[in-house]
């Protein structure tokens, strides 16, 4: 009976047995099929993780792509070519950049696409370009509409007179004007190219919407047109400049409490500009709001009437916004010494009393006198470049890209609206922008009576040189006291490129690129 036990337990281990190895291989075998699955799985898996990402690195490369057609577009705006840029090969796919006009045959935007292989990514951008004015030496838009004539006349090169005055000199404009009235050239004033290198190709012309003399020998190199029709005027409310600034002058004076003076010295616009300084306290006094001088806190003197040597550091790329009225003009100073790429923009007017001249060629200065305006748009107050006040100052030379939305108003007393002779003539780097009048009078005359000096106007209707004071003819003896001061233009085409242009500039119809704008991604 022993035996047979030990038999039967010894079958029973061994069913046992063989039912654990069953159920082990089972759960092996079950095991393996889903490793096998999951390996399978996981491969499918990694498969489609690297699809998915030889895709994404493609639509990256497409993106860059389309950036590069951007680029060459900009570089291609600049030499105002509009044309579409057709498939560009580039690494390992292409490009191409669609065009679209405006209903002035200028590009209002564009769309670039960068492909490679079958993935794609599309970005569209708007397209900015400057106010026409800026493509000018001279240029005055006669928005209220009065009969009008610029003038420019003189013979050979200024004299000395005395110790500090020069009188007389021809006009010399090198660069393009264009006027809404009527242009005279008389004697020996010349209109030309702009200066070397003249990149631009701007050979002269000469642009009026009514009629354009030349007498004696005075020249014009480029085309002379008469009656053309008036351009469009910028947007300049559009600007918005209350907001797209890089400092909002007004209103980091108003934060700090100060009234007058100078912000702290750890604030980045200490040296910079002032706000209704004491010791200017007539000029202040004059204006209707705050007035803005810009300099730095420490100038220095020197020099003589024609220089410029107190240095002023306006910053790369800023776009200083002033509610009021600014002013380039200091009691100790003959001028100062630009550098940096800035524009300056005024609710008020623009004083220039002293000179400004450039430190280095990578320095440029926007002025923009905006003014004010009421609830329909209307210019109210301010908007003036008052050039060489003669109570503060008589200005020689001026390196800027100014504009108006009134008049500038040359050696006119921005307190009193009353004029003064000058004591020389002036030049300007740049070019002079008015949407109104540039009523820059440099013809004076000794009044029979008073012996003083008085300003004069030649009517070509009559021909008859005419009192700016009372309207009457001049007398014979008036007349052979007449003199006149130079003016000398220079137009800076460094403002045809992007990369030199200051920023804030206004913009409008013109033909100089300004900037790609609004970048949206398509999809």
């Amino acid at each position: 009976m022993k035996i047979r036990i030990l038999k039967s337990e010894s079958r029973r281990r061994s069913k046992a047995v063989a039912t654990e190895r069953g159920i082990a291989l089972v759960t092996v075998v079950g095991l393996a099929v889903i490793i096998i699955v999951l390996g399978f799985s996981l491969l499918t898996l990694a498969k489609s993780e690297i699809i998915l990402t030889q895709k994404a690195i493609k639509r990256t490369k497409a993106f860059y792509l389309a950036e590069a057609g951007l680029s060459k577009l900009a570089t291609r705006l600049h030499n105002n070519e509009f044309e579409n840029i057709e498939n560009t090969a580039l690494g390992e796919g292409h490009y191409r950049v669609d065009v679209y006009l405006d209903d002035k045959d200028l590009p209002s935007y564009a769309i670039s696409t960068g492909r490679v292989a079958n993935q794609k990514k599309r970005i569209k951008v708007g397209i900015s370009f400057l106010a026409a004015p800026y493509e000018h030496s001279i240029y005055a838009g006669n928005s209220d509409g009065q009969k009008w004539y610029f003038v420019l006349r003189g013979k050979g090169n200024p004299q000395q007179v005395g110790f500090s005055r020069e009188v007389g000199g021809r006009d010399i404009v090198n660069g393009n004007i264009r006027i809404h009235g009527d242009i005279i050239l008389c004697e020996e004033s010349s209109v030309n190219p702009a200066p070397l290198p003249n990149t631009y190709g701007l050979n002269g012309d000469v642009d009026a919407t009514g009629d354009i003399d030349i007498l004696d020998s005075a020249s014009i190199s480029g085309e002379a047109r008469e009656n053309v029709d008036g351009i469009d005027p910028p947007d300049l409310i559009g600007m918005n400049y209350e907001i797209n600034n890089t400092h909002n002058v007004s209103q980091i004076f108003a934060d700090r409490g100060i009234n007058s003076g100078y912000l702290p010295s750890e604030n980045e616009l200490y040296n910079v500009v002032v706000k209704n300084p004491t010791d200017r306290s007539d000029e202040c006094a004059a204006t209707t709001g705050d007035d803005y001088f810009f300099e730095p806190a420490r100038v220095t003197g020197g020099g003589g009437q024609k220089d410029a040597t107190t240095p002023l550091h306006l910053g790369s790329n800023r776009i200083y916004y002033v509610d009021g009225d600014v002013w380039v003009h200091n009691k100790t100073t003959y001028g100062f010494l630009v550098d940096g790429k800035a524009t300056i923009v005024a609710t008020g007017d623009i004083h220039i009393c002293d000179n400004t001249k450039y430190a280095d060629n990578q320095s440029l200065l926007g002025l923009v006198a905006l003014g004010n305006y009421d609830d329909y748009n209307q210019l109210v107050s301010g908007g003036n470049v008052y050039f060489g006040d003669p109570r503060y100052g008589t200005t020689y030379t001026v390196s800027a890209l100014m504009f108006a939305a009134n008049d500038f108003l040359y050696n006119t007393d921005s307190v009193t609206g009353g004029v003064e002779e000058p004591q020389t003539g002036f030049s300007v780097y740049g070019n002079l922008n008015g949407l109104n009048q540039v009523s820059i009078n440099r013809d004076w005359y000794n009044d029979d009576k008073t012996k003083n000096g008085k300003p004069a106007y030649f009517d070509p209707s009559t021909g008859q040189w005419i009192s700016i004071e009372d309207g009457r003819a001049l007398t014979s003896t008036e007349i052979n006291t007449l003199r006149h001061y130079q003016m000398i233009i220079n137009y800076d085409d460094r403002i045809w490129t992007q990369d030199t242009q200051p920023p804030g500039l206004p913009r409008g119809g013109g033909t100089i690129f300004a900037a790609l704008t609004d970048w949206e991604e398509l999809p």
